[in-house]
């Protein structure tokens, strides 16, 4: 059996999740660790973490050192959270933990966060047939800072936001005095539907079946509930949250406490947490909500799993991920037709130059997704579009990338045009050189499948790709004159050859 653990350092919690595998459905869990720590109430209040904080936090993980060598674990993956990203002193945590544990720290963006989780929860609600549903699932993760909405339906992600609004943090919002004024519940609901109000613009045209919850919270609700977690879903019905939501609206803390036996620290966060499902219940019809008892460290984990063992659940996720390009596009009112044709010659170039670029699988996704949105800086303006699909890119939460692939994705649409990528425009300078490297080459690649469509009629179709020694033949075929096409795609084989030292050449198929 192979041994991975998953390692969440998070605004509440430190935890650990030891599994052993084979398969994506065979995974056990063989050790499980969680403590209480105190560190997103630290960086919502002060905006850094103490050294005090940080040092209990080492503590902690050295003791989970401990245990990844008392089972013989070498692969984890450790990930820190809103706590730790939103921290000013972040470098500085980061840095402790590596010289006093020897742990590496992965510090995940929010859409990052938002993925891990996304990950398990759709694999789970998949496997109950909850997907087949024809109406759609909104899955909403609420975390101690953030809170995300994705919408699938017929197997697509139709939408996808964030906002940083959590439980925890709309609790450190109001002080105590706030909190227990008797004015506090309306303005508490009024601050959150201030908040995610866009949402309902976004969501109101969509019939949603289930509204699929996840975050720490989602357990106090169902203990509230007097719910075991026995399965691996649990379903509320609207009218139990109604009314579970009217009793605590007429209870104050000491009565919460009371009534649901619970600690001052999580009678304080009920409130919110209550008033935040209610208004989310709000943005469109719902007809039932489903709590999966996935949690952060099995999306890592089952992440992990997933890419060790090439499962095709990957391919699943990556198609979604996709799904969601093309939601942006439309809402960008992108050419969907031309976007499907640079697509096309892109891959195909791509594939074919697989030999004399060197990058894999993960590039690939990149550079799709980058031919998907290349032109959506036209909505904005269409002088100087490549700056503006730059912009909107680089502004986008996609789900399933991080923040510097995100940039990496942006530069390429940045650069699909025209100009030679350097260090003087500042969007390619802040870039690793790898990064920049890999820009250049997949920048290269959508120039000429770019040119190939120059007129968006799509008159040409590519029949041949040979790679001969210092010369690339693309062979394409057209009833139609081209012209505009081979005079583009001349002009953009300069920079081509300059990265990979390859001449280019268009030749139309003679029939």
């Amino acid at each position: 059996m192979n041994l991975f653990a998953a390692i969440h350092v998070g605004s509440e919690q430190v935890s650990l999740k030891i599994v052993e595998y084979q398969t994506l459905d065979d995974i056990k869990t063989i050790e499980m660790a969680s403590r209480q720590v105190a560190l997103g109430e630290e960086t919502f209040k002060t905006g850094r973490i103490s050294s005090a904080a940080v040092h209990e936090t080492c503590e902690l993980l050295n003791g989970y050192r401990r245990m990844l060598q008392e089972y013989g674990v070498q692969h984890y993956r450790l990930v820190a959270t809103t706590a730790i990203r939103e921290a000013e002193n972040q470098q500085y945590i980061v840095d402790q933990i590596r010289v006093k544990t020897g742990f590496t720290v992965e510090v995940a963006d929010m859409p990052q966060e938002i993925f891990f989780k996304y990950v398990s929860l759709c694999k789970t609600v998949t496997r109950h047939g909850l997907t087949e549903d024809p109406k759609g699932l909104l899955f909403v993760d609420i975390s101690s800072g953030g809170l995300g909405f994705t919408l699938l339906k017929d197997g697509e992600i139709r939408y996808q936001q964030n906002i940083h609004i959590g439980a925890l943090r709309i609790k450190e919002s109001f002080d105590r005095q706030q909190r227990e004024s008797a004015y506090f519940h309306q303005a508490l609901a009024e601050y959150i539907y201030s908040t995610i109000e866009p949402v309902k613009q976004a969501l109101q045209h969509n019939n949603i079946r289930y509204l699929v919850l996840s975050g720490l919270e989602t357990r106090l609700l169902l203990k509230m509930l007097n719910r075991e977690q026995t399965e691996s879903l649990s379903f509320v019905s609207l009218s139990d949250f109604e009314n579970l939501y009217n009793q605590v609206n007429a209870l104050n803390l000491p009565q919460l406490m009371q009534t649901f036996d619970l600690t001052e620290s999580k009678a304080e966060i009920v409130l919110p947490t209550i008033v935040l499902y209610k208004q989310i219940l709000s943005l469109t019809t719902i007809e039932e909500i489903v709590i999966p008892h996935d949690h952060f460290m099995d999306g890592i984990t089952t992440l992990y799993v997933a890419e060790a063992t090439a499962d095709p659940w990957l391919d699943v996720i990556d198609a979604q991920v996709v799904s969601l390009a093309h939601a942006l596009g439309r809402k960008y009112q992108y050419e969907s037709e031309h976007a499907d044709s640079v697509e096309v010659f892109s891959l195909l170039l791509f594939d074919k130059l697989v030999r004399i670029h060197g990058l894999g699988k993960r590039a690939r996704l990149l550079l799709k997704i980058a031919t998907i949105l290349h032109d959506t800086g036209k909505f904005i303006n269409l002088r100087r579009h490549y700056f503006y699909s730059y912009r909107l890119i680089i502004s986008s939460d996609i789900l399933g990338f991080s923040e510097t692939e995100r940039a990496t994705i942006a530069n390429i649409a940045y650069y699909h045009s025209k100009g030679i990528p350097n260090t003087n425009d500042t969007n390619f300078a802040v870039l690793t050189n790898d990064q920049q490297i890999t820009v250049a080459k997949l920048a290269a690649i959508l120039r000429l499948a770019d040119a190939i469509d120059r007129s968006h009629r799509h008159k040409a179709s590519v029949t041949d790709i040979s790679l001969k020694a210092n010369e690339l033949i693309i062979t394409v075929h057209s009833e139609e004159d081209i012209s505009l096409e081979e005079w583009t795609f001349a002009d953009k084989a300069d920079f081509f050859e300059d990265v990979y030292g390859v001449r280019a050449v268009l030749k139309r198929q003679v029939r």
